[in-house]
């Protein structure tokens, strides 16, 4: 008796629909993650409510830490989920514990606090910025220096992964990085939109802002760099120069500072943000920091090695290049 052969049964509608060449498609993943996200800030929001009123009114440190750290914490829950599910680490979407707080970190807090204090330096030329005295002393300028930089370390870790972390590297995989980082760009502008004192200037920054730190993302590998930015330049802002953050100013700053003048030049409410100085040293940045970092390492080489071969990438991911070393520390280039 011959054997029988058995044809497989081509795949259904919804199963194409569900799936594509590297398992569940890339909108579904990040969907899934995006109402994980709504269902564990739904079930925080009671405790949140009874904390809230304890707390000290106003853009202080406490309340930044606080709340900062908390969100951070949910959407790393939720991260952590995916990552059960899809079998992969935290280091393939932008965090590597093996490289906490080393040298990416604090080149990226140099950049940080280096390129606002050119802002400040040009808005101070122009007569748009002027340091005045000291609004602390004593132990109140450690104290609160510190408490501030905790602060700003939470709200780097917080925003960093909120959207540059699963968001960034699902639709990567789906996309390409950079139609996913002009996605990520966007949602991050629109998410400080109802800062106070908050303009259209501002949010366009903002979005350039985020192009800087996709850029470092892509060229070194982790979200590293850009948590050690983003702590450095909103301390640096906040506290030691003492402006307006996105229209906000911190409780405990250091200098009674004042912006004066053209808002083009001082970015009014906004802050330095809004500048057009900020705007010109951004786009400095990102060019200066393409040349400094000619290799780009993102996404990380293993996340792709088991996702896809090397004919069948994410549109705009170049190929793989795995010189003797660990995969995830390999370069690709544009």
């Amino acid at each position: 008796m011959n054997d029988l052969e058995i044809t497989p049964a081509p795949p259904t509608r919804i199963h194409f629909i569900l799936h594509g060449p590297h398992g569940v498609r890339a909108g579904w993943r990040l969907l899934v993650f995006l109402a994980l996200l709504a269902v564990l800030f739904g079930l925080a929001a009671p405790v949140q409510r009874i904390v809230e009123p304890h707390l000290e009114e106003g853009f202080t440190a406490l309340t930044t830490i606080l709340g900062e750290a908390f969100a951070f914490g949910l959407v790393l829950i939720a991260t952590a989920t995916m990552r059960k599910f899809e079998h992969r680490s935290l280091g393939d979407y932008g965090l590597p514990g093996r490289q906490m707080f080393r040298k990416n970190f604090w080149a990226g807090a140099l950049w940080g606090f280096v390129m606002l204090t050119v802002v400040i330096g040009l808005m101070t030329a122009v007569h748009a910025y002027s340091m005045g005295g000291l609004a602390l002393s004593g132990i109140a300028i450690l104290k609160y220096g510190f408490l501030w930089a905790v602060g700003f370390l939470m709200v780097g870790f917080f925003e960093e992964f909120a959207f540059r972390g699963y968001m960034q590297f699902t639709l990567t995989m789906g996309l390409g990085f950079w139609p996913a980082a002009l996605i990520t760009c966007v949602l991050f502008a629109l998410a400080h939109r109802g800062n106070p004192g908050e303009n259209w200037v501002g949010l366009v920054e903002i979005v350039l802002i985020a192009l800087f730190l996709c850029t470092a993302l892509r060229r070194t590998g982790s979200l590293w760099f850009a948590i050690g930015w983003h702590m450095a330049f909103d301390w640096g802002e906040s506290f030691f120069y003492s402006t307006p953050d996105s229209g906000v100013h911190a409780v405990g700053h250091l200098f009674n500072a004042s912006l004066m003048g053209s808002k083009w030049l001082s970015g009014g409410t906004v802050g330095p943000e809004a500048s057009v100085f900020d705007l010109v040293v951004t786009v400095a940045g990102i060019l200066l920091l393409i040349k400094m970092y000619p290799d780009a390492k993102y996404p990380p080489m293993a996340s792709l090695a088991a996702a896809a071969g090397p004919t069948d990438l994410p549109p705009g991911t170049a190929q793989l290049e795995l010189p003797n070393q660990d995969a995830s520390e390999g370069s690709v280039t544009l």
